[in-house]
């Protein structure tokens, strides 16, 4: 830009001679300059031809005989004014291909062409001869690349290259058609001087067909001979080739693999509450695809609605999700529909055909049972093991066998005996459920599901939400139509990117191997813990995920170690020693008067952050001030008792009480008193200066209070996380209101969160000064500012397997020191503590061999899935020999270049995958039409000769050592 701005105005120059005669010399006697043609005078020029040479209006026509939709400018002695080649007599014959006609038909009215460079007024005329193949007039302007709005007497008409810039557009960019239209109408006429009927209806009535038939085209219903009246349920829908599909990607005897969750459908299932419809009255709406693709049939569907009625759905979940109050959420009287639900293919976020569905009210099980059941379609009845991610399939997976027999007894062979379902609840929102749900239903703890995080679905709402506010505004069945395009563009951009996406994977699974060595080791190092506990757990572990209700192996040993029970403790101490005839020195007692001051230190530090809030009222100064003086009165009360606990203090400064009143009240705020507990005084102080004991006792309240307020950051720190994501999907757009009720309400939780983080470091604080080097600093540690985070994305929820969490979420018993209770710890209950880390070890290390087997499996599929697509479209040449010649060519040419497309990504993605396979020391089972073609290079080549691959059991198993040397990046290799 900087080298640009000394040339702005050469190039505002040179736009504005654009607007005039240029160098054309002018001719004294006419005025005008002469024609580029025949060198007669000319006044015409067009602006979309190059150079814009100056003409004559025969020799523009001659020009334009093929070119009708050009932009013509008329001189009228002082500048260029808008005209067209309609006005200068310019017909356009119709038929033949732009060829000569015997019988030309004029037509009366001209015809309104919406282009991409404007809106054109065109006189035509159509082909009249008797033995024309293409004697009806839609049929002549279609061959002409004009698609005709109406069909009996076109009048108007939009250009292929229009609709297809604005079906990309649609897609990309989330264009709508009226914005769309309004740009062509300001590119016509910007100034608004022209008389332009609109012609919006026309416009959206062609899209509506075009991209109607473009699905129809490209799922080959043009090749059959039945036509598409004959569309299969489903059948317009852009396939995942990863996904199992025991009909077209499936190894022989895939069944007897004893590694069966290889062969896994894993959905995941979520709802979307912004893509609404209006509701409308008194619309006439004609479905052109009902059933075809992604929606469910909408008839089928209402009356399944009709007759299935569901009741009030209650939540007895912990969940900080409001998918179950959602879910009785009453219509609006504005919509029709509140949203969709919908079930994807989770680890390729793929939609699938029948795997969405309208919402009339929220996420109720009668809609999205619906749903999920439809998308399974009639192939996966073949398949054995399903995973279904839902962010409330604790609730969900309740009596769902029991709806699947009553609602769906065509679905019934999902409960078969040889079938095995699991629900989980995706990484991210599984932090916002309760412990129970937290391990019951985890990703990482469930056997076949690799590293599959099941928040794919998310995304593709990201994708679609920018089409929400003009789909809404459709008729229904355009609404269903539309966002199968959408869903079926989405589809087919991950189909093409597919190559990359698992190459992303495969390296990201390669470079965290180290996890599944290290992770072994350490399974192994446990020396320890003799060898038939170790099998006991893996027992534990077994029966565990057959039977979700036996003993959770999962669970780690709870710490009782609160505050009430630490008060309750010392209670029973101190009269205990009042039995053996040891008085307290007052009626308050040591622990009493102890927990008083650590509460009189919490109501100093709210006291100040009520304080420091800028530009108060007068009202809220008063409050304030009331505030501190029963806040110094409460001190006052408490010195009272702590000269006789605490003599000492009486030489500190701003501790007197000779008269009512402290000296501090004249001259301190009551929110910044010293209050002198042992652990603010100086050691020899501490010692001589306080009854016996005393300071051993604020240590022990010390770690229960750091225990409680570390539980109540992980408590704030989930309900910010949940209530941030609900904002994200279900807040953010409907209004002001909502949006200023979700940001206070976020306001509190973050105050609320500090004051824990105040208290836990007041705690630590103490403990640091009462018992330096204890053993509680094993898990009360320093507490950083980046340390007080929520699981993202990479940690705890979707990455837990790869990176660690901020301590605050993984502190648990380590020995016997640590073993609640008042009897030293047995070694079965030392052993029993190691438990839990040794059983999420395993999983972990489970779920990365899981993830490696799957992505190979995952890359086969996908390239016999494309060849076999390959050879269904070369399959289709000459499937219609009883067609026309000319239409037969277009039939045969298209076939044979989506067999082509096919076949390049299948052989592209083999020559991006194979290298890095054979490079990793891994092996997949190419199909052989691609083993015989290209080898890889002969540098990769060599390199995979040299390694030597690995046994099962030294790739992941017991015994293996890590590697010594240091790998090269994929950059360096």
């Amino acid at each position: 830009l900087r080298q640009w701005m000394p040339f702005r105005d050469s190039f505002l120059d040179e736009m504005l001679r654009h607007d005039g005669l240029r160098s054309a010399v002018i001719d004294e006697e006419s005025g005008l300059p002469p024609c580029h043609g025949c060198g007669i005078g000319a006044e015409l020029r067009c602006v979309d031809c190059a150079f814009s040479h100056l003409y004559c209006a025969s020799c523009l026509i001659g020009e334009h005989r093929c070119l009708p939709l050009h932009r013509i400018q008329r001189w009228n002695g002082a500048f260029f004014e808008t005209s067209s080649l309609a006005a200068i007599n310019f017909v356009i014959q119709c038929g033949h291909d732009g060829g000569p006609c015997a019988c030309p038909r004029p037509m009366e009215q001209q015809l309104t062409v919406i282009d991409t460079s404007g809106i054109h007024k065109v006189s035509y005329n159509l082909c009249g001869c008797p033995t024309s193949e293409g004697a009806q007039p839609f049929v002549q302007l279609l061959r002409m690349g004009w698609w005709p709005a109406t069909i009996t007497r076109p009048r108007t008409v939009v250009t292929f290259g229009t609709l297809r810039l604005f079906h990309a557009l649609t897609l990309q960019g989330k264009v709508n058609g009226y914005d769309f239209y309004k740009g062509l109408v300001r590119i016509t006429d910007g100034a608004g001087l022209q008389d332009l009927k609109s012609r919006y209806k026309e416009f959206m009535r062609s899209v509506r067909c075009f991209r109607h038939l473009r699905m129809a085209k490209r799922a080959g219903r043009g090749h059959d001979p039945l036509g598409i009246l004959a569309t299969k349920p489903g059948e317009l829908v852009v396939v995942c080739p990863a996904c199992p599909d025991p009909e077209t990607n499936l190894p022989v005897n895939w069944e007897d693999d004893p590694e069966r969750w290889k062969y896994a459908l894993i959905l995941a299932v979520d709802a979307n509450f912004k893509l609404k419809l209006k509701r409308r009255n008194k619309i006439k709406d004609v479905p052109l695809a009902d059933g075809w693709a992604y929606f469910v049939a909408d008839r089928e569907y209402k009356a399944h609605l009709a007759v299935h009625t569901d009741e009030t759905e209650l939540k007895t979940c912990t969940s900080t999700h409001n998918a179950m109050t959602a879910a009785n959420m009453p219509t609006h009287k504005r919509f029709s529909v509140n949203g969709v639900g919908a079930a994807i293919c989770s680890r390729h976020t793929l939609y699938r055909a029948h795997g969405v569905g309208d919402l009339q009210k929220g996420e109720r099980y009668v809609n999205m049972d619906y749903v999920v059941l439809s998308s399974l379609g009639s192939s996966a009845s073949q398949l054995q093991t399903f995973f279904f991610s839902y962010d409330i399939s604790c609730q969900w997976s309740k009596n769902f066998y029991k709806r699947l027999k009553t609602r769906f007894p065509s679905k019934a062979w999902l409960a078969d005996a040889n079938r095995n379902i699991t629900f989980l609840v995706p990484k991210f929102h599984l932090q916002a459920h309760g412990e129970p749900c937290q391990i019951a239903f985890s990703h990482n703890y469930t056997e076949g599901v690799g590293r599959t995080c099941g928040e794919g679905i998310e995304a593709g709402w990201a994708d679609t939400n920018g089409a929400a506010l003009s789909t809404r505004e459709m008729s229904a069945s355009f609404r269903h139509e539309a966002l199968d395009d959408f869903f079926g563009a989405i589809n087919w951009r991950k189909t093409v990117t597919m190559g990359t996406y698992l190459l992303k994977s495969l390296k990201n699974m390669y470079a965290h191997r180290l996890i599944i060595y290290s992770g072994t080791y350490l399974l192994k190092s446990l020396k320890n813990i003799p060898s038939d506990t170790r099998g006991a757990w893996e027992q534990a572990v077994l029966a565990w995920d057959i039977d979700k209700t036996r003993p959770n192996p999962y669970r780690e040993p709870e710490c009782t170690n609160t505050t009430a029970n630490m008060r309750l403790e010392l209670a029973q101490e101190e009269a205990e020693e009042a039995s053996r005839g040891i008085i307290a020195l007052h009626e308050m007692s040591a622990s009493a008067f102890l927990n008083a001051g650590i509460e009189l230190e919490e109501q100093q530090h709210v006291l100040r952050l009520r304080a420091a809030k800028p530009h108060p009222t007068s009202v809220e100064k008063a409050s304030l001030q009331v505030k501190r003086n029963t806040l110094q009165h409460r001190i006052q009360t408490w010195r009272t008792v702590q000269q006789l606990y605490m003599p000492g203090t009486l030489t500190m400064p701003d501790v007197d009480l000779s008269s009512s009143q402290s000296s501090t009240h004249s001259t301190e705020k009551a929110e910044n008193t010293k209050l002198w507990l042992p652990s603010e005084l100086p050691a020899a102080l501490r010692t001589a200066g306080c009854s016996a004991g005393l300071a051993g006792k604020e240590m022990r309240l010390r770690t229960a209070q750091a225990d409680d307020a570390l539980h109540q950051i992980r408590r704030q720190l989930r309900l910010r996380l949940a209530w941030v994501h609900e904002k994200k999907i279900h807040i953010d757009g409907p209004g002001q209101g909502a949006m200023t009720r979700s940001h206070a309400t976020l306001k509190r939780v973050n105050e609320k969160l500090q004051r824990f983080v105040a208290k836990y470091r007041r705690a630590r604080a103490a403990l640091v000064v009462l018992a330096p080097g204890g053993s509680w600093e094993a898990q009360l540690r320093v507490l950083a500012d980046e340390d007080v985070r929520s699981p993202t994305k990479d940690e705890e929820g979707l990455g837990k397997d790869k990176r660690e969490l901020s301590w605050i979420w993984r502190v648990q018993v380590q020995d016997a020191r640590d073993i609640p209770g008042e009897n030293p710890a047995s070694e079965e209950e030392v052993h029993e503590s190691m438990r839990a880390e040794w059983v999420q070890c395993r999983a972990k290390v489970r779920r990365w061999r899981e993830e490696r087997d799957t992505l190979l499996e995952e890359m086969r599929r996908t390239v016999t899935t494309l060849l076999g697509r390959s050879e269904t479209w070369a399959a289709r040449v000459d499937t219609r020999p009883s067609t026309a010649p000319d239409i037969q060519r277009g039939l045969n040419a298209y076939a044979l270049r989506q067999a082509a497309v096919n076949s390049g990504l299948a052989k592209s993605f083999y020559k991006l995958w194979a290298p890095k396979v054979n490079g990793f020391g891994l092996s997949v089972a190419w199909p052989a039409a691609l083993a015989s073609t290209e080898s890889p290079s002969d540098a990769v080549a060599l390199a995979a000769s040299q390694t030597t691959p690995a046994s099962e059991d030294q790739q992941v198993g017991v015994g293996a050592t890590v590697p010594q040397r240091e790998e090269k990046s994929d950059s360096e290799s």
